[in-house]
């Protein structure tokens, strides 16, 4: 029995690994597996801006393992970061998002981040991403609407003990949290530098006054957008200037 648990094991890690490196992103794994990270990297970010301004979590965790081999901290949290908005409750994500930014040079605080008490009470907002949130909302409202339907022809206690004001709660919320995150990603997304190292200035001027030196990796929130500049804001209080091709955005549909 043992030897046939063995077996039927065996064949299973064999089955996996045939997966992991057929199909469209064979290539990739391929180039991972041979060391070749650079390459490795472009290709999964390929695959993951496949479905338009819907993009691959996995992928993008993938592109992000082989920035990080390739020893391009600033690049890997980018990937992190952007693989976060479609699998915010991704463990192994989040850990390798903790370690990329240990490597980080710069000392800012996490963009966004919220105190103790915000954590709480937005807790299921920053467990859902933005398409489960107008999952959630879309699923409460059709079921509010059908209770209504029910409720009018044949009134029931399930339906009058709470069951519609939670409903149409959990829609109400839903849909909230899903604008609320379409906006801020859209209007103030994250911004990672990505060169090693950049010069914020108080204006759109290399002339303006140096600020701060930024490096590869430092994570900053788009305050406004005048290309070729955009203007960043430190998390205290700090405002400057950035040239855009110094950074990538956290942002949906940046790999079109």
């Amino acid at each position: 029995m043992k030897r046939v648990i063995a077996v039927a094991f065996t064949l299973l890690l064999s089955a996996a690994a045939f997966a992991r490196t057929a199909g469209p992103v064979g290539e990739c794994f391929t180039h991972y597996d041979a060391g070749r990270y650079a390459d490795a990297a472009s290709c999964f970010l390929l695959h993951a801006a496949d479905g338009g301004d819907r993009y691959d979590g996995a992928l993008l965790y993938d592109a992000g393992n082989a920035y990080s081999r390739d020893g391009k901290v600033g690049e890997a949290i980018w990937a992190y970061r952007l693989a976060l908005l479609d699998r915010p409750r991704d463990g192994d994500l989040r850990a390798n998002l903790a370690t990329a930014r240990a490597k980080a040079v710069d000392d800012l605080p996490d963009p966004h981040t919220r105190g103790p008490v915000g954590r709480a009470l937005l807790a299921p907002y920053d467990a859902l991403s933005a398409r489960e949130m107008l999952l959630l909302g879309t699923a409460a409202w059709a079921l509010f609407f059908t209770l209504m339907a029910v409720r009018t022809r044949r009134p029931f206690p399930f339906a009058t003990m709470g069951a519609l004001p939670t409903f149409a709660l959990v829609a109400v919320l839903g849909f909230t949290g899903y604008l609320a995150r379409t906006r801020q990603v859209e209007a103030h997304p994250v911004a990672v530098v990505t060169v090693d190292e950049i010069t914020l200035r108080s204006g759109r001027d290399v002339r303006s006054v140096d600020l701060a030196k930024l490096h590869a990796g430092a994570e900053v929130v788009v305050v406004a957008q005048d290309a070729p500049w955009i203007q960043v804001g430190l998390g205290d209080g700090v405002r400057g200037w950035l040239p855009g091709t110094s950074v990538a955005l956290v942002r949906p549909g940046v790999l079109q």
